[in-house]
């Protein structure tokens, strides 16, 4: 288990009756992305929620960074949560607190509350390298409003990445862009995985955003995209997709596999 950093164990999830997870069970490994697939309402954005302990399994066992949080309190969770970041769909940033306190709000936080010091000059550090990161480091002192919604989602993005942690969670984080500023956000998240190592679970609806991360790899040399090649060169990291129906992992395995699939339903959602 040393390698694994999210374990799902026949996971079951209901609200007010209804079943909504059933069985769910699969590993995710250390930097390895996991691309969930499935319908609206198959439960993809619940097994983000309960990776991060916001909701609990009605059965089964969760163990995140080798530690099952299945029964753990809200206050035992802070310290693993620091080791997650997530990214949601919609970015939620404080429209009256500039980008510089947005990206920083978790540091400021922990140092207000005594759980943790970082100094005013190790904040400003922290938080002008993550918004280089995905380059944005010029609106540093900018307000939310003055802010395209692709900008606002790589403010996020440095949001979740002030904490260095070692899991990223992705809420459909291209959601209702268009196609440029969609494939900006997937190349940093890509830059992310392939020079960091960082492992994922993606959400997402859109099938083009899962073969772009499944079938490309971040070249750092020229900051651009390539295609992966199977010839050893420039293999993509494991990559591999679930596929959500009725609450459950229909299908699971890379993306020639689910090509290749001759399941009525796989070639439905693929059509």
């Amino acid at each position: 288990m040393n390698n694994e950093v999210v374990r799902f164990e026949r996971v079951g999830l209901g609200f007010g009756g209804n079943e909504v997870l059933r069985e769910v069970s699969f590993v995710l490994g250390r930097g390895e992305t996991i691309v969930l697939l499935g319908a609206t309402g198959a439960g993809k954005t619940l097994l983000l929620k309960l990776t991060l302990g916001l909701l609990k399994p009605d059965r089964g066992h969760i163990y995140v960074l080798g530690q099952d949080i299945t029964d753990l309190e809200e206050e035992q969770l802070f310290p693993l949560r620091a080791e997650l970041g997530i990214v949601f769909q919609e970015m939620a940033l404080f429209d009256s607190l500039t980008v510089y306190e947005n990206v920083a709000y978790r540091l400021l936080e922990e140092t207000a509350h005594g759980e943790a010091d970082f100094s005013d000059e190790e904040i400003e550090r922290r938080v002008r390298e993550v918004l280089c990161f995905v380059g944005l480091e010029d609106a540093i002192w900018k307000m939310p409003a003055e802010l395209s919604g692709g900008m606002k989602r790589r403010v996020g993005l440095a949001r979740a990445l002030i904490t260095e942690p070692r899991v990223m969670l992705y809420d459909s984080p291209t959601a209702g862009l268009d196609p440029v500023t969609a494939l900006t956000i997937l190349t940093l998240i890509l830059r992310l995985r392939d020079t960091r190592q960082t492992s994922a679970l993606f959400v997402t609806h859109r099938l083009q955003d899962a073969f772009t991360l499944t079938g490309h790899v971040y070249d750092e040399d020229s900051g651009t995209l390539q295609p992966a090649s199977s010839d050893g060169v420039a293999q993509a990291p494991g990559t591999r997709f679930l596929l959500l129906r009725n609450g459950q992992i229909y299908f699971a395995g890379t993306p020639g596999e689910l090509l290749a699939a001759r399941d009525p339903y796989v070639q439905r959602f693929l059509a």
